[in-house]
């Protein structure tokens, strides 16, 4: 690759990242399907990841634990996402259903990518859950499959993560091919 050499980053982790953002008084705006703008500060987005995390310990997932993600772009997506970067464990992003006409392929192709990773816990809104049942009972995360809501407390947890940490399982398009896990 050509050009300069990239700056030194700010921060060595995304979880250090997230915690200086906590401080500078701005946040993410989400814009709902009535374009309803809803702004949340990365303060209070900081404080759910590491309530978030604390649950998920005390669910079980360790570091390095992977644990897939199945919610539409929301809030619940960025709690969950930081959330599990602040166990110490593996975001796994994947889709949530978008056409249900076309259910059962996504439900099998969705069962295959949590097992190709591993996934110990599969994390969900409440409306995706309803419909990952076979997708969930096909792949078997030793942890099942719960919402943000149903992992309960566990206090506040802030796992000391490493730059060399895997931070996240991105899977391919499978536009061409089956989609691969991308650490």
């Amino acid at each position: 690759m050509n050009g300069p050499l990239l700056p030194r980053p700010k921060h060595r982790t995304v979880n250090e990242t997230l915690a200086a953002s906590a401080t500078s008084g701005t946040g993410l705006t989400f814009v709902d399907l009535a374009e309803r703008e809803t702004f949340h500060p990365y303060e209070e987005i900081h404080a759910r990841a590491r309530r978030t995390a604390g649950a998920l310990r005390a669910r079980g997932i360790a570091p390095g634990d992977r644990v897939a993600l199945v919610f539409p772009t929301s809030p619940a997506f960025v709690d969950s996402f930081f959330g599990v970067l602040f166990a110490g464990a593996v975001p796994v992003p994947l889709y949530p259903p978008v056409r249900l006409g076309r259910l059962a392929e996504y439900l099998v192709a969705t069962s295959r990518m949590i097992a190709a990773v591993g996934a110990r816990l599969v994390l969900a809104d409440a409306a995706t859950r309803r419909l990952l049942g076979k997708a969930v009972e096909s792949a078997r995360p030793e942890l099942g499959c719960r919402t943000p809501e149903e992992l309960g407390e566990g206090g506040e947890l802030d796992a000391n993560a490493q730059p060399d940490d895997l931070g996240l399982i991105q899977f391919s398009s499978g536009s061409t091919a089956e989609p691969r896990p991308v650490a």
